[in-house]
C-alpha cells in the first residue's frame, strides 16, 4: 500500500509540473530589428543604428531606438570564393526612455552569397545577454542584409525579424 501512494504521489506531483510550466512562461511577442551599419578602418569595429517595431515594442519588452557596436571581429569560414559564413557579436544601446542606457547582445550568424551581384546574406540570431531591462531578455529569429554603396561599400543594411520574451 506504501510503495503505490508514492507512486501516486509522485505522478500527480510530475502531473502538477508539467501543467504549471507553461502558465508560467512568458508569450513570445513578435519584433523587427532595422539595422544600419557603418565600417569602420581596422582595428576598429563597424558601428551604426537600429529601430525596433512590432508587438514586443508595444508592449514595453523592447526599446524602440539606439545605437550598436559590434564587439569581437567576425568570424569568417568556408573554402569558396561565392560563398562565406560568418559570426558577429553586437551589443546594442537604447536611446529612448525608458530604456535608455540599457544593453542587450545579439550572436547573429550569417551566410553571405556573393554570386549573383552585390553581396546579400542572411542571418540567424540570438539574444545572449542584457543589462538593465534586459538582463532576463530572451529571443531569437532571422533576417537578411545587403551591402549600403554611396560609391563604394561603406555599411550594411539589415532587418531583423524574431520573437522576444
Amino acid at each position: 500500500m506504501g510503495k503505490r501512494l508514492f507512486v501516486i504521489g509522485a505522478v500527480l506531483m510530475l502531473f502538477a509540473v508539467v501543467l504549471a510550466a507553461p502558465a508560467s512562461a512568458t508569450k513570445p511577442l513578435d519584433v523587427e530589428i532595422d539595422l544600419t551599419t557603418y565600417f569602420a578602418e581596422p582595428p576598429a569595429l563597424a558601428s551604426g543604428t537600429f529601430e525596433a517595431s512590432g508587438p514586443a515594442v508595444e508592449a514595453g519588452l523592447m526599446c524602440s531606438e539606439g545605437t550598436k557596436q559590434d564587439l569581437f571581429p567576425e568570424k569568417w569560414a568556408g573554402s569558396s570564393s561565392i560563398v562565406q559564413n560568418g559570426q558577429v557579436i553586437t551589443e546594442f544601446t537604447c536611446t529612448d526612455e525608458p530604456f535608455a542606457g540599457d544593453t542587450f547582445v545579439i550572436k547573429a550568424q550569417m551566410h553571405i552569397d556573393i554570386s549573383a551581384g552585390p553581396p546579400t546574406w542572411v542571418v540567424n540570431w540570438v539574444v545572449k545577454g542584457g543589462t538593465g531591462a534586459f538582463t532576463d531578455l530572451h529571443g531569437n529569429g532571422a533576417g537578411s542584409g545587403n551591402l549600403i554603396f554611396d560609391p563604394f561599400p561603406v555599411g550594411a543594411a539589415d532587418l531583423y525579424s524574431g520573437q522576444l520574451h
